[in-house]
């Protein structure tokens, strides 16, 4: 009975200011994973009702033509996207520790947010970088292939 009444003194030495970022990013990965999920089920329960009424899947899903996807620009574009607002929260971030007294509590949520997001934009761009030399070199050979063929 006498933890229960130190819970609001707990709360209340707790800053939340400094979890803000955390809590943010937790939410938007619980938001992702929860439309992720739900789209599955959807399209599952979308096929289901057409086995059930007979109707064959390839009206509901057309046949895609294998057609080679620039993912590369997705991911280059991702990283750069992500690294310029990593850089922003890192200047927020530095300016903050500039203009506040040695006294005050000093918030390295921000700081390390930013440096979470920085390092996956790198990887964003190294990702999309390696996928385009792959697809040329992957173009070059299919289209070697198609000379040889016919020469």
């Amino acid at each position: 009975m006498k933890g229960i009444n130190m819970v609001p003194q707990i709360l209340a030495s707790v800053d939340f200011v400094q979890f803000m970022p955390f809590v943010m990013v937790i939410a938007i990965v619980a938001l992702v994973f929860w439309y992720l999920l739900n789209k599955k089920r959807l399209e599952h329960q979308q096929i289901m009702a057409a086995i059930e009424k007979g109707t064959p899947l390839s009206e509901i899903k057309p046949v895609e033509l294998k057609k080679r996807e620039i993912n590369w620009i997705k991911s280059l574009t991702t990283g750069i996207a992500l690294l310029l607002i990593g850089i922003g929260m890192a200047i927020v971030s530095l300016s903050s520790f500039c203009y506040t007294t040695p006294d005050e509590d000093k918030s390295f949520g921000l700081s390390i947010a930013a440096m979470v997001l920085i390092a996956i934009g790198i990887a964003g761009i190294v990702r999309g970088i390696l996928q385009r030399k792959y697809d040329k070199a992957a173009l070059l050979s299919d289209k070697s292939a198609l000379d040889a063929n016919q020469g």
